[in-house]
């Protein structure tokens, strides 16, 4: 008979506890709360209505890992503080302490809305009570690594720790956990950990160089980069006309002229002077002064051509130009020989005189 009325009070209890649940999600449609964004589908709503009935059912059977599956997919689908309190309850049940622990403090700082319905408030004061209870059973490990500077992974219980958790205090569950190390260059290194309760517990992890790794060779250095020098500009090697050998001959030329000139004006000036000369023949008073004349007529006729030869010479270096290379051959030359040319005239004759 106890037994029965036992099993009648369970089932008003998870009957009223139901209809509870099943009210708030419903009144949540009507009378906004402050965590809600936008309105959500009708859909998830019912759906977060039927898994929620379904997780406190199993909480209140004592399943909370079968109750923990099915809250958790509510809570995913829609938010209400009686959800994710009964969340958090069967987490820190099962040894989850950590996160749900963090779960109820979602719940108790939660800022409810005015007029938010009875069930959410009731699930905060229920959360409080909880949250109590589990903070103090919350365990802290400290791992270390030796040596530090080996840019380490390290792993608890399969969760990756930040490299910023390294040294310092890591808030665990209680338990046994495995912490495994890895680092570049290093052996694998794996250690048990036993945490009780509110317990503070260090690790340190000593890395052993890995010998099979391959030496760290530093990169080559770069090769200098040779700047080249800029060209040099092209030289002038084009041959500079030099025109002294043209100066020179058009010099000897008009010496050559001048002295054919003059001294053709002798000659016919002795001519004129002779008399009685009939032919070839002249009297014997006459001779030297039509050896005279002709000596003057050749003069003329050399000097003459002498000038011509030289201003024809002239012209023709002139246009046609001469290299410094040949002046500067030919040039000291022409000094060496020691050309001189000069016309002289005496009382019945005239010259050239000249050194080559």
């Amino acid at each position: 008979m106890t037994t029965c009325s036992i099993a009648r009070r369970a089932d008003a209890k998870t009957r009223f506890t139901a209809l509870l649940l099943a009210t708030t999600l419903t009144s949540t449609l009507i009378a906004p709360a402050a965590f809600a964004q936008e309105q959500p589908q009708a859909e998830n709503v019912a759906a977060a209505r039927s898994l929620g009935l379904q997780g406190i059912k199993l909480a209140d059977a004592g399943d909370c890992k079968g109750a923990i599956e099915k809250l958790s997919r509510a809570e995913s689908l829609y938010h209400a503080p009686s959800i994710l309190g009964r969340l958090g309850e069967c987490q820190v049940n099962v040894g989850q302490i950590v996160v749900g622990t963090e779960n109820l403090n979602r719940v108790v700082r939660e800022e409810l809305a005015p007029n938010a319905p009875k069930a959410f408030r009731d699930a905060q004061t229920r959360a409080k009570g909880v949250l109590n209870t589990a903070l103090p059973k919350i365990a802290h490990l400290t791992v270390k690594v030796d040596p530090p500077d080996a840019k380490p992974s390290v792993t608890v219980a399969g969760s990756p720790i930040p490299a910023a958790l390294l040294g310092a205090e890591r808030p665990t569950d209680p338990g046994t956990h495995e912490v495994i190390v890895t680092a570049p260059g290093y052996l694998q290194q794996k250690s048990s950990v036993t945490l009780t309760e509110g317990a503070s517990q260090e690790l340190t992890l000593k890395l052993q160089k890995d010998p099979s790794a391959l030496a760290e060779t530093p990169p080559p250095a770069p090769a200098p980069v040779v700047v080249a020098p800029p060209p040099a500009p092209p030289s002038d090697t084009s041959p500079k006309k030099n025109n002294t050998l043209a100066y020179v001959a058009l010099g000897v030329g008009g010496a050559g002229l001048i002295v054919g000139g003059v001294t053709g004006f002798l000659a016919l000036g002795k001519k004129s002077d002779l008399e009685g000369c009939e032919g070839k023949r002249c009297p014997s008073d006459q001779e030297s002064t039509l050896d005279s004349a002709k000596s003057l007529a050749t003069v003329s006729t050399v000097g003459f051509a002498v000038g011509f030869v030289g201003v024809g010479a002239g012209i023709v270096l002139l246009l046609t130009g001469n290299s410094s290379n040949s002046a500067s051959t030919a040039a000291p030359k022409v000094a060496h020989q020691g050309l001189k040319v000069h016309p002289w005239f005496g009382g019945n004759s005239a010259g050239l005189n000249g050194t080559f």
